[in-house]
């Protein structure tokens, strides 16, 4: 049996104005594993991220979620094993901790749930368990998150993430508003969760010490192209000044 999770293959991307966003990318995910996207802005790597998301067409090539090719408006294949973390959140501010993650599993929640806001027993103790998991349970579940620190709040959205039990997670620079401390001991936890619980990962960063520490495979994009694709261990200072030189 194949361990290919997630298969790009030969993706290109091109804007109005003839921007060439992604230029027949080939990446392979596999089963548990992380991986961090380097480069540059404008490199590509929200895009690339997006078409995996379904959110923006492609020119060319195809998308594959274990053998099967959603590319061509089929995004149900994977809507129930993908998650996502965002750098600005992308929380419900005026809402608690426990509903903000609670929502990560909208999909298994039904309407008149959604609508009386009554959330079955089993997903709320899920919901206390995940708290616990990310390093909230210190806080009153019942806060609004708006009312939390730019850390916390991440917690909330990498716990909103894991509800769900999905196959992989997509991150797109989601550390890049927080102290550096703080981003490294949220990487921390999403390497840690994403290993207990047989995530895959893939993570856009701008940090390359933290891509280092935080990734098993990192990936080198510029102007749409990908120039390396090596394990975290073997990248090399030739490497980095070919993305950022």
């Amino acid at each position: 049996m194949s361990n290919t999770l997630l298969k790009i293959e030969s993706v290109c991307k091109i804007y109005p104005g003839n921007i060439l966003a992604l230029n027949n990318v080939n990446i392979n995910i596999n089963n548990n594993e992380i991986i961090a996207i380097l480069g540059p802005s404008g490199s590509g790597k929200s895009t690339l991220i997006r078409t995996i998301l379904g959110l923006t067409s492609l020119n060319k090539g195809n998308i594959y979620f274990r053998s099967k090719n959603y590319k061509d408006n089929n995004f149900n294949i994977i809507r129930n094993s993908i998650a996502t973390i965002y750098q600005n959140f992308n929380l419900v501010s005026r809402s608690s901790i426990i509903k903000n993650i609670i929502l990560g599993d909208i999909a298994k929640v039904s309407s008149w749930r959604l609508l009386f806001n009554v959330w079955p027993k089993e997903t709320q103790d899920k919901a206390k368990d995940i708290i616990e998991e990310v390093g909230l349970n210190d806080i009153d579940y019942n806060k609004r998150v708006e009312n939390l620190s730019g850390g916390q709040q991440q917690r909330v959205g990498i716990a909103r993430a894991l509800i769900g039990s999905p196959d992989i997670i997509l991150a797109d620079e989601p550390v890049s508003n927080l102290d550096p401390q703080t981003a490294k001991d949220i990487l921390n936890l999403i390497r840690k969760t994403a290993k207990k619980n047989n995530i895959s990962v893939l993570c856009s960063l701008h940090q390359t010490n933290f891509a280092k520490t935080f990734a098993d495979r990192i990936i080198g994009m510029k102007e749409g192209n990908i120039l390396f694709d090596k394990p975290a261990k073997k990248i090399l200072k030739f490497d980095l000044n070919k993305l950022y030189k």
